[in-house]
């Protein structure tokens, strides 16, 4: 053990890649945990759907973009718990991570069942 803060970020999306650009210089060891190998940059994602751009335009592998950071490792997968007690992040596969630190950055998803009069009742 180098004795060096353990930093888990769970996440690859904008916020998750921008905490470990951030963390570069520091001197701590980074593990960024995504269900993808990909950050998507879903602003362009109508531009794929339209033709005007290729998939791979849009969409950049995690480990290429973090490449030259020599304390950060990303791994493949889904986060299935957090322990705060025990400072752990426990993977559906079964593995498991300690950390002293923990940035959740896991994004968003839209819930597209609400109908159109439900939004409109909400922001009367």
């Amino acid at each position: 053990m180098n004795g060096r803060s353990k930093v888990i970020i769970i996440g690859g999306g904008f916020g998750g890649l921008c905490a470990a650009q951030a963390l570069k210089s520091a001197p701590v060891d980074v593990t960024l945990i995504d269900r993808r190998n990909y950050h998507l940059f879903q602003p362009l994602l109508y531009q794929v759907a339209t033709g005007s751009l290729s998939p791979g335009e849009i969409a950049a592998p995690l480990r290429g973009v973090l490449s030259g950071q020599k304390n950060t490792r990303v791994l493949l997968g889904d986060v299935d718990d957090i322990d705060p007690v025990s400072k752990r992040v426990l993977l559906a596969d079964g593995a498991s991570f300690e950390y002293d630190s923990l940035i959740v950055a896991a994004g968003s998803h839209m819930n597209t069942s609400i109908s159109d009069k439900s939004i409109t009742r909400i922001l009367k």
